[in-house]
């Protein structure tokens, strides 16, 4: 159930009801006298059990002697699937949802039995709802600040508990004839378009974050645009981009997702790059291009992790630990402990273990001779060993500083036939460019995003 509902309804009043309205008021006048009363028993109870059975014929009885004058019609309860109540929900009026729906959130330190026991829930019932619960969620590793709906009678008897497992999807426990039983529920969703333009003051990430760009849109625009532009030394402030990407919406609770990017421009102050996503009919593979059908995968990434600083450069320079000047075979990135490290292009792993000054070390082989290193890392993404294939954009590692080094930083070098040169000057072909029909339905596909575009601009 989303929402328990009722219908409010008028009492129309006839000749013969008349009458009725001097009982309504003396049963009121009973039921004040009989709380007084019962609330006098519960002080003089000596122990818990009689002041819970005290209670509960307290509520019972004023339950029954108010309800006969209640301008309410009983409360209806909205049954049926999750994906169904948004419909239902226009039809009837919402009821005071604070006796009958709570969200509740897991603390730290904190079980979920104690979740529910604090709510008041009998621990029978406890028990048995998390014992359901575990064959679909580990109830041991639940996150601080997990959120729960419990659901309760108009009597506030525990009824069900609902829980999020995912997006657009929930799973709820609920109260039946023979016990507890649960539901999986799928919301449906929908594809929905966002246009963002802005122009960057700062960095290019922050930018997006204040315009309201997701991380996840983000570290996508990231990824692709890291094939065309050095972050570090082309993005600066005033230079303008447009992003029209998509989110899926969770119909029932409004919830989103990033889905795609279907175009980017980013406008430097001495070139443009404009890119559309496109999906190859045959392949089903998906990549952004250049309006003129050329690919912006590039052979190798120029950088391989997200926000981060350039600090140093390939060449000679004094050694920060060592104290003398000596060649640097390499770039170093600096950024915050534990950013991922992405792999700068489709490869073999050749070495993933700690190689002396260079600490926890990895050594991709690609294609034409040439093989990218990476080095002083905090740790080895899962499954990353001698011999594993990785493709371009995956995590192979995080950012540390393990080895000989003064501070956390990722040492990035590019080696061709087994020499080191500088990654800043390798110029690589782009990895695929679309040619014949595969182009004109490129082009065919332009123009559709474009009429999309005229909308917003």
């Amino acid at each position: 159930m989303e929402n328990l509902q009722s219908k409010s309804v008028l009492n129309a009043q006839t000749p013969c009801q008349y009458s009725m309205v001097y009982g309504g008021k003396i049963r009121k006048f009973i039921a004040i006298l009989l709380g007084i009363f019962l609330s006098l028993k519960l002080v003089e109870a000596k122990a818990p059990s009689q002041s819970a059975d005290i209670y509960k014929f307290n509520t019972d009885v004023l339950s029954k002697i108010v309800s006969f004058e209640s301008d309410q019609t009983p409360l209806m309860l909205v049954e049926g699937a999750i994906d169904t109540l948004k419909s239902q929900a226009t039809a009837v009026a919402t009821v005071n949802a604070v006796d009958l729906e709570k969200d509740v959130f897991l603390s730290k330190n904190q079980g979920l039995l104690s979740l529910l026991a604090e709510n008041m829930i009998v621990r029978e019932d406890a028990i048995t709802v998390v014992r359901i619960l575990s064959k679909y969620l580990d109830v041991n590793t639940l996150a601080v600040g997990e959120r729960f709906r419990l659901v309760f009678d108009g009597r506030s008897r525990f009824q069900s508990i609902r829980v999020s497992l995912g997006f657009a999807e929930r799973l709820e426990v609920k109260r039946g004839g023979q016990g507890f039983f649960a539901v999986k529920y799928k919301s449906s969703t929908t594809l929905q378009s966002h246009y963002v333009e802005g122009e960057i003051a700062g960095s290019f990430y922050n930018t997006g974050l204040r315009l309201g760009l997701s991380h996840a849109a983000l570290a996508k625009l990231n990824e692709i645009l890291s094939y065309e532009i050095d972050f570090q030394r082309e993005i600066l402030s005033g230079d303008q981009f447009t992003v029209f990407y998509n989110t899926v919406r969770d119909d029932i609770d409004g919830s989103e997702i990033f889905h795609s990017i279907k175009f980017a421009e980013l406008a430097l102050a001495n070139s443009i790059v404009t890119l559309y996503r496109y999906q190859d009919e045959k392949s089903g593979s998906v990549d952004y291009y250049h309006p003129d059908g050329k690919s912006s995968r590039s052979f190798l990434m120029k950088t391989p992790l997200e926000n981060a600083r350039l600090s140093s450069y390939y060449g000679r320079r004094k050694h920060p630990v060592l104290g003398y000047t000596r060649m640097h075979n390499g770039l170093d990135f600096g950024a915050p402990l534990g950013t991922p490290i992405l792999a700068a292009g489709d490869g073999i792993v050749e070495r993933a273990s700690y190689f002396g000054s260079f600490g926890n070390y990895i050594r991709i082989g690609h294609r034409s001779g040439i093989q990218t290193i990476y080095a002083h890392l905090k740790g080895y993404a899962k499954g990353i060993k001698s011999g594993v294939t990785v493709e371009q954009g995956q995590v192979i590692g995080f950012l540390g500083a393990t080895g000989r080094v003064q501070g956390r930083h990722l040492h990035y070098e590019v080696h061709k036939n087994g020499k080191a040169i500088d990654p800043l000057g390798l110029d690589l072909p782009a990895s695929n460019n679309l040619t014949g029909k595969a182009l004109e339905v490129f082009y065919k596909h332009i123009d559709h995003v474009n009429n999309d575009l005229s909308v917003y601009r």
